[in-house]
């Protein structure tokens, strides 16, 4: 039997709703269970797209989980993990630490959690058709976006690298046919670690990229720039 809620219950559940470890709470729930798609447009990291440096550094991460560009403590401390993790199993980075390295790599990551007000306003009027239940929307299908930034600084007085990759993962309930854009997982869990292994794979890959055409041209500036600006 689902628990149902007030009109303003229901504005307080939508805030709470978009945070991760929210999320991750209510998934255990055996309440009309929600199905979880990890979005197609993505994808994993194709062999031959893939670049293998010669001599991969160590690199200080910073790393930020934002909700609607406001800092995010709690799903910062249970995303981090998952993202040291799977940096370093791209190989790009010799090791990846919170601590200073030896020369001077920094890697800061803003993993931004973006939903849509029109999204949320479409959602709930289409739970108080269906009745909504806690952490769930009778018959109704949302996306969680996110827009991840990554900037590598590969030395005291390199120019940064910028990479920006965007990701989203689909959620619906209740028995109403809908085309999903995305591959189904077991759970909100398998969901979040599933789209961190990706958007960490691609960053990578893609600052691995850049630097190969760096080290080609074998032009750095010189200029000092600032790196701090992230949440400890």
């Amino acid at each position: 039997m689902g628990y149902y809620f007030n009109k303003k219950s229901i504005n307080i559940f939508f805030v709470k709703v978009s945070s991760i470890v929210f999320l991750i709470s209510i998934s255990a729930m055996p309440v009309n269970a929600a199905k979880w798609y990890v979005d197609n447009s993505l994808g994993e990291v194709a062999a031959e797209e893939k670049i293998v440096l010669e001599s991969p550094q160590a690199v200080q991460l910073k790393f930020e989980f934002q909700t609607n560009g406001e800092f995010n403590k709690r799903a910062t401390k249970h995303v981090k993990p998952q993202a040291i993790e799977y940096l370093e199993k791209t190989g790009v980075f010799s090791e990846v630490t919170e601590d200073l390295v030896p020369n001077g790599a920094i890697l800061k990551i803003v993993f931004n959690n973006i939903f849509s007000k029109e999204e949320i306003k479409k959602a709930k009027k289409d739970g108080f058709k269906s009745g909504l239940s806690f952490g769930l929307l009778g018959g109704v299908f949302t996306t969680d976006r996110y827009e991840v930034s990554f900037e590598y600084f590969s030395s005291n007085n390199a120019e940064p690298i910028i990479i920006n990759v965007e990701h989203a993962l689909h959620r619906k309930s209740g028995k109403k046919d809908i085309d999903v854009p995305g591959t189904r997982v077991k759970n909100v869990k398998v969901a979040i670690s599933e789209l961190t292994r990706q958007v960490m794979d691609r960053g990578a890959n893609d600052i691995a990229s850049k630097l190969t055409v760096s080290d080609q041209s074998g032009d750095l500036p010189e200029n000092i720039l600032e790196k701090d600006g992230i949440n400890e």
